[in-house]
Protein backbone atom coordinates (compact mmCIF):
# COMPACT_ATOMS: atom_id res chain seq x y z
CA UNK A 1 0.00 0.00 0.00
CA UNK A 2 1.16 3.32 -0.98
CA UNK A 3 0.57 6.59 0.78
CA UNK A 4 1.77 9.75 1.80
CA UNK A 5 3.50 10.81 5.24
CA UNK A 6 0.82 13.67 6.20
CA UNK A 7 -1.45 13.76 8.51
CA UNK A 8 -4.66 14.10 8.58
CA UNK A 9 -5.47 13.06 4.85
CA UNK A 10 -6.76 16.09 3.12
CA UNK A 11 -9.13 15.69 -0.18
CA UNK A 12 -7.79 15.52 -4.24
CA UNK A 13 -7.11 12.17 -4.55
CA UNK A 14 -7.65 9.72 -7.41
CA UNK A 15 -10.88 7.29 -7.26
CA UNK A 16 -7.48 5.11 -8.81
CA UNK A 17 -6.49 5.81 -4.73
CA UNK A 18 -9.69 5.19 -2.95
CA UNK A 19 -9.53 1.92 -1.62
CA UNK A 20 -6.17 2.71 -0.46
CA UNK A 21 -7.60 6.39 1.08
CA UNK A 22 -10.96 4.83 2.09
CA UNK A 23 -8.14 2.33 4.79
CA UNK A 24 -5.77 5.04 5.55
CA UNK A 25 -8.58 7.94 6.70
CA UNK A 26 -9.99 4.78 9.19
CA UNK A 27 -6.23 4.91 10.47
CA UNK A 28 -5.50 8.35 10.46
CA UNK A 29 -8.45 9.70 12.03
CA UNK A 30 -7.44 7.50 15.00
CA UNK A 31 -4.01 8.82 15.05
CA UNK A 32 -5.73 11.98 15.17
CA UNK A 33 -7.73 11.65 18.26
CA UNK A 34 -5.13 10.12 19.85
CA UNK A 35 -2.65 12.70 19.33
CA UNK A 36 -5.76 15.01 20.74
CA UNK A 37 -6.61 13.20 23.70
CA UNK A 38 -3.28 11.06 24.75
CA UNK A 39 -0.64 11.89 26.50
CA UNK A 40 2.94 12.38 24.17
CA UNK A 41 4.99 9.48 24.33
CA UNK A 42 9.15 10.15 25.19
CA UNK A 43 10.56 6.98 22.86
CA UNK A 44 13.56 8.42 20.91
CA UNK A 45 12.45 7.77 18.10
CA UNK A 46 11.13 9.31 14.68
CA UNK A 47 10.62 5.39 13.21
CA UNK A 48 13.66 3.93 14.83
CA UNK A 49 15.00 7.47 16.18
CA UNK A 50 16.13 9.64 18.46
CA UNK A 51 14.82 13.26 20.39
CA UNK A 52 16.79 15.70 19.26
CA UNK A 53 18.15 18.53 21.61
CA UNK A 54 16.87 21.72 21.54
CA UNK A 55 18.05 24.03 18.65
CA UNK A 56 19.90 21.64 17.04
CA UNK A 57 18.25 21.61 13.35
CA UNK A 58 16.17 25.31 13.94
CA UNK A 59 15.52 24.93 9.72
CA UNK A 60 13.10 22.14 10.31
CA UNK A 61 9.73 23.64 10.72
CA UNK A 62 6.46 22.22 12.12
CA UNK A 63 3.18 23.21 10.01
CA UNK A 64 0.20 23.89 12.39
CA UNK A 65 -3.35 24.03 11.19
CA UNK A 66 -5.48 25.63 14.15
CA UNK A 67 -8.90 24.22 13.23
CA UNK A 68 -7.16 21.00 14.99
CA UNK A 69 -7.02 21.46 18.52
CA UNK A 70 -5.86 24.87 20.97
CA UNK A 71 -2.47 23.31 21.29
CA UNK A 72 0.49 23.03 18.87
CA UNK A 73 0.75 19.59 19.39
CA UNK A 74 -3.26 19.10 18.00
CA UNK A 75 -2.51 21.40 15.33
CA UNK A 76 0.75 19.78 13.61
CA UNK A 77 0.39 18.39 10.16
CA UNK A 78 3.16 18.00 8.14
CA UNK A 79 7.05 19.23 8.75
CA UNK A 80 8.93 21.68 6.42
CA UNK A 81 11.72 23.82 5.99
CA UNK A 82 12.72 27.50 6.36
CA UNK A 83 14.63 28.18 2.65
CA UNK A 84 14.73 31.54 3.06
CA UNK A 85 13.92 34.32 5.47
CA UNK A 86 9.98 34.03 4.38
CA UNK A 87 9.68 31.20 2.47
CA UNK A 88 9.04 27.35 3.48
CA UNK A 89 9.71 24.34 1.70
CA UNK A 90 7.17 21.56 1.94
CA UNK A 91 5.40 18.91 0.42
CA UNK A 92 2.11 19.52 -1.87
CA UNK A 93 0.18 16.97 -0.77
CA UNK A 94 0.55 19.02 2.83
CA UNK A 95 -1.26 21.83 1.44
CA UNK A 96 -2.98 21.28 -1.77
CA UNK A 97 -6.61 22.16 -1.24
CA UNK A 98 -5.78 24.30 1.93
CA UNK A 99 -6.72 27.48 2.67
CA UNK A 100 -3.73 29.99 4.12
CA UNK A 101 -5.79 31.55 6.66
CA UNK A 102 -5.68 28.99 9.58
CA UNK A 103 -2.28 27.50 8.98
CA UNK A 104 0.34 29.00 11.02
CA UNK A 105 4.49 27.64 10.94
CA UNK A 106 6.38 27.61 13.74
CA UNK A 107 10.23 27.93 13.18
CA UNK A 108 12.87 27.42 15.74
CA UNK A 109 10.91 24.83 17.42
CA UNK A 110 12.03 21.79 18.71
CA UNK A 111 8.90 20.81 21.33
CA UNK A 112 5.68 21.94 19.85
CA UNK A 113 3.86 22.39 23.09
CA UNK A 114 6.56 25.26 24.14
CA UNK A 115 7.07 28.78 23.45
CA UNK A 116 10.44 28.15 21.28
CA UNK A 117 11.17 30.17 18.60
CA UNK A 118 9.18 32.02 16.21
CA UNK A 119 5.23 31.82 15.01
CA UNK A 120 4.40 32.78 11.85
CA UNK A 121 1.26 32.86 9.18
CA UNK A 122 1.23 32.01 5.97
CA UNK A 123 0.51 34.71 3.20
CA UNK A 124 0.71 32.42 0.07
CA UNK A 125 0.87 29.06 -0.97
CA UNK A 126 2.50 28.16 -4.14
CA UNK A 127 2.53 24.21 -5.44
CA UNK A 128 3.98 23.17 -7.83
CA UNK A 129 2.02 23.60 -11.13
CA UNK A 130 2.66 19.85 -12.47
CA UNK A 131 1.42 17.89 -9.14
CA UNK A 132 -1.52 16.58 -9.90
CA UNK A 133 -2.74 13.77 -7.07
CA UNK A 134 -5.18 12.80 -8.81
CA UNK A 135 -2.18 10.41 -10.94
CA UNK A 136 0.79 10.13 -8.45
CA UNK A 137 3.49 12.35 -6.17
CA UNK A 138 5.01 13.67 -8.96
CA UNK A 139 6.07 17.27 -8.30
CA UNK A 140 5.53 16.89 -4.25
CA UNK A 141 6.89 20.22 -3.58
CA UNK A 142 5.47 23.36 -2.95
CA UNK A 143 6.63 26.98 -1.16
CA UNK A 144 5.46 28.69 1.89
CA UNK A 145 5.60 32.87 1.68
CA UNK A 146 5.35 33.95 5.39
CA UNK A 147 3.36 36.60 6.34
CA UNK A 148 6.99 38.45 7.72
CA UNK A 149 10.44 37.52 8.24
CA UNK A 150 11.95 35.09 10.34
CA UNK A 151 15.43 36.16 12.25
CA UNK A 152 18.10 34.87 13.60
CA UNK A 153 17.53 31.28 12.62
CA UNK A 154 20.36 30.27 8.96
CA UNK A 155 17.69 28.75 6.38
CA UNK A 156 18.57 25.27 4.97
CA UNK A 157 20.75 25.00 1.68
CA UNK A 158 19.41 23.36 -1.35
CA UNK A 159 21.48 20.60 -2.76
CA UNK A 160 22.75 21.32 -5.88
CA UNK A 161 25.10 20.09 -8.86
CA UNK A 162 28.12 19.94 -7.09
CA UNK A 163 25.81 18.04 -4.04
CA UNK A 164 25.01 15.33 -6.35
CA UNK A 165 27.33 12.90 -4.19
CA UNK A 166 24.90 13.46 -1.29
CA UNK A 167 22.46 11.03 -2.90
CA UNK A 168 24.80 7.91 -3.61
CA UNK A 169 22.97 5.08 -2.83
CA UNK A 170 23.99 3.76 0.46
CA UNK A 171 24.97 7.35 1.90
CA UNK A 172 23.68 8.21 4.90
CA UNK A 173 21.06 11.67 5.22
CA UNK A 174 18.82 12.35 8.13
CA UNK A 175 15.15 12.71 8.73
CA UNK A 176 13.76 14.95 11.38
CA UNK A 177 9.79 15.81 12.40
CA UNK A 178 7.25 15.15 14.48
CA UNK A 179 5.51 11.96 12.90
CA UNK A 180 4.31 8.77 13.98
CA UNK A 181 6.98 6.80 16.52
CA UNK A 182 5.97 3.22 15.70
CA UNK A 183 6.48 0.80 13.01
CA UNK A 184 3.56 0.26 10.45
CA UNK A 185 3.01 -2.34 8.33
CA UNK A 186 2.04 -1.66 4.54
CA UNK A 187 -1.82 -1.81 5.18
CA UNK A 188 -1.07 0.44 8.42
CA UNK A 189 -3.26 -0.54 11.72
CA UNK A 190 -0.66 -0.71 14.30
CA UNK A 191 -0.69 2.18 17.24
CA UNK A 192 0.71 4.80 16.97
CA UNK A 193 2.62 7.44 19.08
CA UNK A 194 2.98 10.99 18.48
CA UNK A 195 5.97 12.82 19.82
CA UNK A 196 6.21 16.62 21.29
CA UNK A 197 9.89 16.55 20.76
CA UNK A 198 11.11 16.69 17.67
CA UNK A 199 12.76 13.01 16.78
CA UNK A 200 15.79 12.11 13.70
CA UNK A 201 17.16 9.17 12.12
CA UNK A 202 19.69 8.39 9.96
CA UNK A 203 18.48 6.55 6.96
CA UNK A 204 21.00 4.86 3.84
CA UNK A 205 19.86 5.99 0.43
CA UNK A 206 19.14 3.41 -2.17
CA UNK A 207 19.63 3.55 -6.30
CA UNK A 208 16.46 4.47 -8.09
CA UNK A 209 16.03 0.84 -9.25
CA UNK A 210 15.07 -0.38 -6.07
CA UNK A 211 11.97 2.49 -5.47
CA UNK A 212 10.76 1.40 -9.20
CA UNK A 213 11.05 -2.28 -8.28
CA UNK A 214 8.64 -1.61 -5.74
CA UNK A 215 6.22 1.13 -6.65
CA UNK A 216 6.45 1.07 -10.43
CA UNK A 217 5.33 3.87 -12.38
CA UNK A 218 4.82 5.53 -9.19
CA UNK A 219 8.26 6.11 -8.13
CA UNK A 220 9.59 8.52 -11.32
CA UNK A 221 13.36 8.45 -11.20
CA UNK A 222 14.23 11.92 -12.53
CA UNK A 223 12.48 13.60 -9.80
CA UNK A 224 12.55 11.29 -6.78
CA UNK A 225 15.40 9.36 -4.47
CA UNK A 226 14.13 7.11 -1.90
CA UNK A 227 16.18 5.63 1.54
CA UNK A 228 15.61 2.11 3.01
CA UNK A 229 15.99 1.10 6.80
CA UNK A 230 13.99 -1.56 8.23
CA UNK A 231 12.94 0.02 11.66
CA UNK A 232 13.58 3.28 10.70
CA UNK A 233 12.53 6.33 8.85
CA UNK A 234 9.52 8.42 8.46
CA UNK A 235 5.89 8.58 9.02
CA UNK A 236 2.80 9.61 9.28
CA UNK A 237 3.12 13.46 10.36
CA UNK A 238 7.02 13.90 8.70
CA UNK A 239 5.22 14.52 4.86
CA UNK A 240 7.14 17.85 3.77
CA UNK A 241 9.89 17.70 6.29
CA UNK A 242 13.20 17.23 4.85
CA UNK A 243 16.16 14.56 4.25
CA UNK A 244 19.34 16.36 4.71
CA UNK A 245 23.31 15.99 4.82
CA UNK A 246 25.94 17.71 6.47
CA UNK A 247 28.97 18.43 4.20
CA UNK A 248 31.60 21.54 3.81
CA UNK A 249 29.90 22.55 7.09
CA UNK A 250 26.26 22.82 5.96
CA UNK A 251 23.68 21.21 5.86
CA UNK A 252 22.22 20.73 2.50
CA UNK A 253 18.36 19.18 1.42
CA UNK A 254 18.35 16.70 -0.65
CA UNK A 255 14.72 15.69 -0.43
CA UNK A 256 11.46 16.22 0.61
CA UNK A 257 9.64 13.56 2.15
CA UNK A 258 6.38 12.55 -0.02
CA UNK A 259 5.57 8.98 0.18
CA UNK A 260 5.52 5.26 0.99
CA UNK A 261 4.42 1.69 1.76
CA UNK A 262 4.02 1.45 5.54
CA UNK A 263 6.94 3.07 7.83
CA UNK A 264 9.87 1.58 8.38
CA UNK A 265 8.51 -1.65 6.78
CA UNK A 266 10.82 -4.07 5.75
CA UNK A 267 10.84 -4.29 1.74
CA UNK A 268 9.44 -0.95 1.96
CA UNK A 269 11.80 1.88 0.77
CA UNK A 270 10.56 5.48 1.35
CA UNK A 271 10.28 7.97 -1.38
CA UNK A 272 11.39 11.63 -1.25
CA UNK A 273 10.72 14.80 -3.84
CA UNK A 274 14.16 15.27 -5.27
CA UNK A 275 15.39 18.94 -4.45
CA UNK A 276 18.14 18.90 -6.91
CA UNK A 277 16.00 17.54 -9.96
CA UNK A 278 15.84 20.64 -12.30
CA UNK A 279 11.67 20.72 -12.55
CA UNK A 280 11.76 20.75 -9.20
CA UNK A 281 14.64 23.45 -8.35
CA UNK A 282 13.93 25.63 -10.85
CA UNK A 283 10.19 25.98 -9.01
CA UNK A 284 11.79 26.42 -5.75
CA UNK A 285 13.65 29.36 -6.66
CA UNK A 286 10.77 30.65 -8.74
CA UNK A 287 8.18 30.49 -6.25
CA UNK A 288 10.96 31.75 -3.48
CA UNK A 289 12.19 34.77 -4.95
CA UNK A 290 7.73 35.95 -5.21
Amino acid sequence: MRHDFGRPAWPGVTAALAAIVLALLMVLYAAQTARADEEPEFQGQVVGGKAVPNGKYPFVVALLDTRNGRSAYQQQFCGGTLIGRSSVLTAAHCVEGLPARPLRVAVGRTKLNSQQGQLRRVSRISVHPRYDSRRNFGYDAAVLKLNKPVSGVKPIRLSGRKQDFLENPGRRATVAGWGNTTVQPPEGGNRVSYPDRMREVRVPLVADRRGKAVYGKDYLPRIMVATYAPGRGVCWGDSGGPLFSRAGGAHWQVGITSFGAGCGAKGYPQVYTEVNAFAIKSFINRAARQ
